[in-house]
């Protein structure tokens, strides 16, 4: 039964042969799909954690809307570079670590934050030079090659004085380590990055920009429908193509939050493909889309 299902991806095949429940749950589950601009920033990151160390090392700004699918970009970075045991020393390095930036700049809340990252304990009434000269020896123990902060934009909610101090402890953390710093964010973190002009400098732009209806986001959504576990091949036209667009924003969790209940509804009506004229339809498509809050 499963050689039937040629129009999807190998790996997707099996799941196709289940029960709607356990399918259903697997189209809800997150998914890693492949395409342009998410390979480009990963290619990106490969080249930081490839890069020698040296006095001042290059660091990269990730930005972009909400939903824009960051977050899952630097996942996808740090499943590619497991911790990994080190026998002979008997040390774990962490070549990736990936730290949310805690809700403003304090930076004794980040480094704790740091601590629990690494699977590090928190010492007790710690004073924030305690916790720096802490995080400094367990992160030079561990070796790690980038470090990532995600949500950066939450800087935004200090004041000028706090994020100018929280700053320049991420220049202080990277010049000591001689590591690059990933920072993701939207457009704030990038506002809030340009009140340290030396920090700056040392940082590279990438924007992940809302989709738009074209080639790459064609094959956005053919790659996408390979994976959804739907017995029948679906069919997506040009005209559906750029409805989804528009009703979407082109937020690329938006799309996927889309294609996700169209699936399930393709699933629970017997229909098991996705057709334009479902994406198409106002009286099918708003249902799915809800209500803006």
């Amino acid at each position: 039964m499963i050689d039937d299902f040629g129009h999807l991806f190998p790996a997707s095949r099996p799941t196709a042969a289940l029960g709607a429940e356990e399918r259903i749950r697997k189209i809800r589950a997150d998914r890693w799909i492949r395409y342009p601009r998410a390979q480009h920033a990963l290619t990106k990151l490969e080249e930081l954690i490839a890069f020698p160390q040296r006095a001042r090392m290059p660091n990269l700004l990730i930005v972009g809307a909400s939903g824009m699918g960051k977050t899952m970009i630097v996942e996808k970075f740090a499943r590619d570079h497991p911790t990994h045991f080190d026998a002979t020393k008997g040390v774990e390095h962490m070549p990736v670590i990936v730290v949310q930036m805690v809700s403003g700049p304090d930076e004794a809340r980040f480094y704790k934050r740091l601590l629990a990252a690494i699977g590090a304990p928190e010492p007790p009434r710690a004073t924030l030079g305690r916790l720096e000269s802490l995080v400094l020896r367990l992160l030079i123990e561990i070796q790690p090659r980038v470090l990532v902060i995600d949500e950066v934009h939450s800087l935004r909610a200090g004041t000028v004085r706090e994020q100018a101090r929280f700053l320049n402890m991420l220049r202080f953390l990277g010049n000591e380590l001689r590591i690059p710093l990933v920072c993701v964010g939207t457009q704030q973190a990038r506002n809030a990055l340009r009140t340290d002009e030396q920090l700056v400098r040392r940082f590279e732009a990438f924007t992940l920009p809302p989709w738009r209806n074209d080639e790459d986001f064609a094959g956005l959504i053919g790659s996408l429908l390979r994976t959804l576990p739907l017995r029948r091949p679906s069919e997506i036209n040009d005209r559906a193509l750029k409805r989804i667009v528009e009703a979407t924003g082109g937020i690329t969790a938006g799309i996927f939050s889309l294609m996700t209940k169209l699936a399930i509804a393709a699933l629970e009506s017997g229909e098991e493909r996705i057709l334009g004229g479902n994406v198409e339809d106002p009286r099918i498509l708003s249902p799915l889309l809800g209500e803006p809050v």
